[in-house]
């Protein structure tokens, strides 16, 4: 039989060992022939009853409760509204606190697990920013070198390598300017200046801006809308960085004779926004952590581009501030389609 609880436990061993006396009151009867006043024997065996129970449970209590409350106060240590833990003994308390238990090690566990995660991205970011930051400074630590050892007296070589070194100095401005953009708007601490904006109108003055270097990579650049006045709340300089890293980098990972189009159109109370092209893709493998400061899929060629790699980074974090998610949709060698929503104005 499961005994399910103390209380329980308790009354089965009473009536148990009530059981037993009765017997041996019996065989008493029998074996010495002796006659026995049950009415005293009833008595008897009542009160024993009881104080059996009386102490099997307390006993119990004693003991389960106060192994039970050291438990919870384990597994509630940073509750404090759980510290003082009523237990009722009437209930299935072993069952209950096994629950509790094992929800705690579930729990623990995740945490383990995203502490692990915690740890290896904070890993790989300390990694990533040291060589990011790595290759200008020897850089300027060579021109810099160079100029000291003679070079400075070289009227043609020393302008030059003093703006191969201002061109490092850039990079590094550009990474922690970066960096210190989304901490801010991670905390907080970039107010938005939600306004009514003419979603239409702004693309068309993003992709205006990138005719030149559209032109220079043979992409065509098209704007696909439902109607020429199409209105959003928005914060119109963040939202214009928004799509300004989008298109830089569909360019930039476009193909020959390939095209960049963002698509506006309606969807109920929102604005869906899309930026797609038809250029080398994404693996899936590498879409999952493409938001992540400082990851890039082709780490030579964003180089080359001239890009922190903190691009789609800030990206997500002004989206996400608009109260919306960012998403993607790629195919290797096919294309890929960023996408996001804005409410409307």
């Amino acid at each position: 039989m499961k005994i399910q609880t103390p209380f329980r436990f308790s009354l089965i061993t009473a009536l148990l060992i009530s059981v037993l006396s009765s017997v041996c009151f019996m065989l008493i009867q029998v074996l010495f022939e002796e006659t026995i006043q049950w009415k005293q024997v009833l008595l008897l065996e009542g009160v024993m009853l009881l104080c059996t129970f009386v102490v099997v449970y307390s006993l119990l209590e004693t003991l389960i409760t106060s192994k039970i409350r050291l438990i919870y106060r384990i597994i509630h240590s940073n509750d404090l509204a759980k510290k003082q833990t009523k237990i009722n003994m009437r209930e299935d308390v072993l069952g209950e606190t096994e629950r509790e238990v094992m929800k705690w090690g579930v729990q623990k566990k995740e945490e383990i697990e995203k502490l692990k995660e915690q740890e290896a991205f904070r890993r790989e970011f300390l990694g990533n920013l040291a060589h990011e930051l790595k290759t200008p400074i020897f850089s300027i630590q060579g021109y810099i070198l160079t100029l000291l050892e003679g070079g400075l007296e070289d009227e043609k070589m020393n302008r030059i390598f003093l703006e191969r070194a201002n061109k490092g100095v850039d990079r590094i401005t550009k990474v922690v300017e970066d960096l210190d953009l989304i901490t801010k708007i991670e905390s907080g601490r970039i107010p938005l200046n939600i306004q009514k904006t003419n979603i239409v109108k702004l693309a068309q003055d993003v992709l205006d801006s990138f005719e030149i270097k559209a032109h220079k990579h043979n992409v065509t650049l098209k704007l696909e809308k439902e109607n020429n006045e199409m209105f959003v709340q928005c914060d119109k300089d963040k939202i214009e960085q928004v799509l300004i890293n989008l298109i830089n980098n569909s360019i930039n990972y476009g193909v020959e004779n390939g095209t960049t189009t963002i698509r506006l159109f309606n969807a109920e109370d929102h604005i869906m926004i899309e930026v797609a092209d038809n250029g080398i893709g994404i693996a899936e493998i590498d879409q999952k952590r493409l938001f992540e400061r400082f990851y890039r899929v082709d780490k030579s060629r964003a180089r080359h581009e001239g890009g922190t790699g903190l691009g789609l980074s800030i990206v997500k974090h002004i989206v996400e501030a608009h109260s919306s998610t960012i998403n993607v949709r790629s195919t290797p060698k096919k294309g890929s389609v960023f996408y996001f929503s804005l409410k409307k104005g």
